[in-house]
């Protein structure tokens, strides 16, 4: 028997209305891919008593297949063209700058559609869209990541990008949202996402939930269920493996994206992203096999050449780590120093313990001694002796001091535009073999700790959340080893061009 779906209709008012928002096709006419055009035939089926079948649902597709045009386009869609009374459509996200993508995209279709400009205006704050035609029709954006209590008689809320929603403040404001439809007759509640990695979370309890429904263990008839991705199992760099994951390949993904991508991801990034596999408890970044295959314990640091120093120092100074970096033709070698709290959590004696910062100071100072080739220009002077790359946040007294004694101390805040960079190095670097370390257990223990965070910019390190594990000795050796790899090695006194300028 055929379904009864007002897909259709959605269908033609998005391709009337609705406008691309990106790149060349900025202004045109939206067109919806065949993928998109079977999702919402399925998601806008109608039962026997003319209602929508599906009241929630979860689509699941891996990054730059669209879902943010059309996310935006439903919005539109439920703002103007459901004919609900008085509409409040939500667009959430866990962070600022998520929430403004679905709204901004709504924003610009608004703005470049022949007849959606003539019937929506701006709101205030320009974080919502209203019809000034239908009475109470609003479009707002939510950041989960500020809380809300703006959760009254919503019409429709569409969740984005729900795998970063993984606080505690993130599920409360998902509570309050999703439990706030009042006396609507036609809610919807459209969650979309790529795979995450934390199972217990909001995205993996709905994923969950969708297996079941796809599997018949649920015969919850009102939850939608999408979700595209490779085989399990699958090499995650065959080209048909992509191809199966990303409904949009050949249109507008291609092959040569994804094989740059493949050059700058762990694979568990990539798999997650890329082919939306979900992946353990934590995102690897770089595995055991990899940084093993590094260890090169005849490659020591050279006093003939400039070295370069990562400092990291504990929030709770409970754990330290000072890395020496120098590149050495085509490797770039690596030593390190680890203080850790030597008692267990459990111990009575944990809480009290105190990282003794002269120890650092100390270490600073000797490696100043040992190592006099210069490694950086600061204020158009070149220093002598090793650069030292500190995080000011917690080594700031103890720098400015060293500073007084002649050491240069640069500063080096743990911002995305320095740690993306320092990241993928160190990612390649280990990825190629061209890291020398000598085994170090602390500091193998701090790279397996740390897991793989994707920025606008791209990837950075950073501690598991939640987690009590240190990752002070990676942050410290992504430091070094950037600047060591980034600095050519001077050829003498005089080449003063060849250092980095602070």
């Amino acid at each position: 028997m055929k379904k009864r779906t007002k897909g259709k209709e959605v269908i033609r008012w998005i391709e009337t209305h609705c406008v691309h928002t990106q790149g060349r096709w900025l202004g045109r006419p939206f067109r919806l891919l065949p993928w998109q055009k079977r999702i919402l035939l399925q998601l806008f089926e109608i039962e026997d008593d003319g209602f929508r079948r599906y009241q929630w649902a979860l689509i699941g597709v891996p990054k730059k297949n669209g879902k943010t045009e059309l996310a935006a386009a439903l919005a539109l869609y439920f703002l103007i063209g459901d004919g609900e009374p008085s509409p409040l459509i939500v667009c959430a996200a866990a962070a600022e700058d998520q929430a403004d993508l679905v709204f901004g995209a709504a924003k610009i279709m608004c703005e470049h559609s022949p007849t959606l400009k003539q019937i929506t205006e701006g709101g205030r704050f320009d974080k919502e869209i209203v019809v000034p035609s239908i009475p109470g029709a609003r479009l707002r954006r939510v950041a989960a990541a500020a809380g809300t209590n703006d959760g009254q008689n919503i019409h429709v809320v569409i969740c984005d990008e729900l795998h970063e929603w993984v606080q505690p403040k993130h599920e409360q404001t998902w509570n309050v949202l999703t439990n706030a439809f009042g006396a609507r007759e036609q809610p919807m509640v459209l969650q979309i996402t790529t795979a995450g990695f934390d199972k217990e979370s909001i995205c993996g309890r709905e994923y969950e939930r969708g297996v079941a429904v796809q599997e018949g263990k649920s015969e919850d008839r009102s939850f939608f269920f999408f979700w595209q991705q490779a085989p399990e199992g699958c090499d995650y760099k065959d080209p048909e493996m992509w191809r199966a994951a990303n409904p949009s390949y050949g249109h507008i993904v291609f092959e040569r994206s994804f094989r740059l991508q493949l050059t700058k991801k762990p694979e568990s990034v990539f798999r997650r992203y890329f082919l939306n596999q979900w992946t353990e408890s934590a995102v690897a970044w770089i595995t055991g096999t990899e940084w093993d295959a590094c260890f090169a314990p005849e490659r020591a640091l050279r006093p003939d050449l400039p070295i370069h120093v990562g400092i990291d120092v504990g929030v709770k100074h409970d754990s330290s780590a000072v890395v020496a970096a120098q590149r050495q033709e085509d490797r770039v070698v690596a030593r390190a120093w680890v203080w850790e709290n030597p008692h267990p959590v459990e111990h009575s004696q944990h809480d009290e313990w105190k990282m003794d910062i002269s120890l650092v100071e100390a270490l600073c100072r000797r490696l100043r001694e040992q190592f006099p080739e210069p490694a950086a220009e600061v204020d158009e002077e070149v220093m002598d002796g090793p650069a030292f790359w500190y995080d000011p946040h917690f080594f700031e007294r103890s720098a400015q001091m060293l500073d007084d004694e002649g050491l240069t101390m640069i500063g080096f805040p743990q911002f995305d535009s320095l740690m993306v960079p320092a990241s993928q190095t160190l990612f390649r670097l280990v990825k190629n073999q061209q890291l020398a370390h000598d085994g170090n257990l602390d500091l193998r223990a701090h790279v397996m700790n740390a897991i793989a965070k994707t920025t606008r910019r791209g990837f950075r390190i950073e501690r598991p959340p939640g987690r009590r594990k240190h990752i002070d000795a990676a942050t410290a050796l992504c430091m070094a080893a950037w600047k060591a790899e980034t600095t050519p090695i001077p050829d003498s006194d005089d080449d003063a061009a060849a250092f980095v300028t602070m």
